[in-house]
């Protein structure tokens, strides 16, 4: 017979009392915006929304001598037979958890194994409903133009990158994140949709130890047990990677796609050997805690050209793609001489390049030539503070007008980017900052907005001078450094198109009327100066 839904929210709170009740425990930071049950001999139905992250709590009281290296997964079998088998994680206070994002609705069944005897074996079942409104899915990579993104609903998805190695540590004794959410919120307002964060960095050499009240580095939390400089890698400290919950949790609450790097090799971390069970046993705990979650890239290592054992990187990813049955995108950063010998071909989703010097225009048309995937320059320039150029934490620096030029150059070859701001980016923090450069992203995201950006391929062959992309005969989009007349070819078009002139800087749009087949020439509107200019016609 069918219970009433009162019924089973009151079995559900009677399972939690009881598998809790004799627990105490003092487990920090529980992650209360996470929706999680116990499971005990009274079992019970929830409904978890398809593609929403859910944790799945299993109570032991046969705690071994060290817990993290416990067996536990869980089978998920939903309708059709779709199954995920999921790595679980413990989370203290002798509860294990598997965290899962159900992928089709109706219902399903859960099924434990673990080597803990009280959770091997514990069945249980829910149903996946419909998905909520602002739910798009995981991340996929375009199938028909492969250098684009899509989610799981077939939305597209138009990365505007934001670099903020150590967000994590801001807010790290108050996990609910005030300061954290307030930020995400200003980044949101000026069209950033993903954020490139560490697992885990301990400090900078530019700014070593704490200069400042707002330098980060070395935050006092801290992954393992013991310290940086004498680590426990056997043991993880559940308060960290608590408090890492709360922030992966705010992000995909916020809109923003998470871009984690697993690994950084120039922030001072001691890692685990190499190949280690540590190695392997980090691997699989980032994995389980996060993997679920439909906002996740995984980054096999930010400056990961440091790692010079190809071999070992190549025995990463592949137990990345063994352990995540999601199959999150997958990238490195910054390894340019692997990405060109064709070594991560087949292994990774997209390439990550850290270009900051030359033609990063035609950097970024050679990146794209090399395979059949979407290219993210990540790393192109990194904006002084509101004093000028001295106004900096790292030694290199860009005016906002410089940065923002670059980003352009790179999306008019047809990549993605990211952006820096050298108060925000690594140990130094200062969130309340509002750089000229975020309202120059913002007018960049808004003009792409309004464009069918994943049809425009790259076309300078077509505009005499500055650069141009275009869906031939239906849109283009000019950009030119310097302001200055030029001549577009236009004999595909077989309808009158409008055109209209936009301001980088300023984001001022000038509707100039419509334009016929030919080969036009068009000059930038007097106001606009000698600075650069965008013209897009549609």
């Amino acid at each position: 017979m069918k219970k009433h839904p009162f019924v089973w929210m009151a079995l559900l709170i009677l399972s939690f009392y009881a598998c809790n009740k004799n627990d105490n425990s003092n487990l920090k930071g529980p992650n209360a915006a996470m929706p999680s049950f116990t499971l005990s001999a009274a079992q019970t139905q929830v409904s978890v929304p398809k593609w929403q992250p859910h944790d799945f709590d299993f109570k032991s009281t046969q705690i071994p001598a060290n817990p993290f290296t416990a067996v536990f997964s869980a089978d998920f079998t939903g309708p059709n037979g779709v199954k995920l088998t999921l790595p679980g994680f413990y989370d203290g206070g002798g509860i294990w958890k598997v965290r899962f994002s159900p992928t089709v609705e109706g219902a399903w069944s859960v099924t434990s194994h673990s080597n803990v005897a009280d959770i091997n074996n514990q069945k249980t079942a829910f149903s996946c409903s419909p998905k909520n409104n602002n739910e798009h899915g995981g991340l996929q990579i375009e199938t028909n133009d492969r250098h684009h993104f899509v989610f799981q609903d077939g939305t597209h998805w138009f990365p505007s990158g934001y670099e903020c190695n150590w967000l994590w540590a801001l807010d790290a004794t108050n996990n609910t994140l005030p300061t954290v959410n307030t930020f995400l919120d200003k980044l949101g307002a000026d069209g950033f949709n993903f954020i490139l964060v560490n697992a885990y960095a301990y400090d900078t050499s530019w700014r070593p130890g704490k200069t400042s009240a707002d330098d980060y580095g070395p935050s006092p939390l801290y992954p393992w047990n013991g310290t940086n400089q004498n680590p426990d890698f056997s043991r993880f400290n559940i308060a960290y990677w608590q408090h890492y919950d709360q922030m992966i949790d705010a992000l995909y609450k916020h809109g923003f796609v998470a871009h984690i790097y697993l690994k950084v090799y120039n922030k001072g971390v001691t890692w685990p050997q190499n190949n280690s069970a540590d190695d392997d046993m980090y691997y699989k705990w980032i994995i389980a805690r996060y993997a679920a979650y439909p906002n996740i890239i995984w980054d096999l290592a930010k400056e990961a050209n440091n790692e010079k054992s190809v071999s070992y990187k190549v025995n990463r990813l592949k137990m990345i793609r063994a352990t995540d049955p999601y199959h999150r995108l997958l990238t490195v950063h910054t390894d340019i001489n692997t990405y060109d010998a064709g070594i991560y071909n087949n292994l990774v989703d997209f390439r990550s390049d850290q270009f900051v010097k030359g033609d990063l225009h035609a950097l970024m048309l050679s990146s794209l030539s090399k395979n059949d995937w979407p290219v993210i320059n990540v790393e192109s320039g990194y904006e002084y503070g509101p004093n000028g150029p001295n106004d900096k934490t790292y030694n290199v620096v860009q005016s906002p007008e410089e940065v923002a030029r670059r980003i352009w150059e790179i999306k008019m070859a047809g990549g993605y980017t990211a952006y820096y701001y050298t108060y925000t980016a690594w140990d130094v923090l200062r969130p309340h900052d509002t750089p000229k450069g975020y309202g120059y992203l913002k007018n960049f995201n808004n003009f792409f907005a309004q464009t069918q950006y994943w049809l425009l391929k790259p076309s300078d062959g077509l505009v005499s001078t500055g650069y141009c992309i275009a869906n031939t005969g239906t849109e283009y989009v000019v950009f030119q450094n310097t302001a200055t007349s030029f001549t577009l070819d236009l004999t595909a078009l077989n309808k009158t198109l409008n055109v209209e002139w936009f301001e980088p800087y300023t984001g001022q749009t000038i509707n100039a009327g419509t334009v016929q087949k030919g080969k036009v020439k068009f000059t930038p509107p007097a106001n606009f100066g000698t600075g650069p200019v965008a013209l897009r016609i549609h």
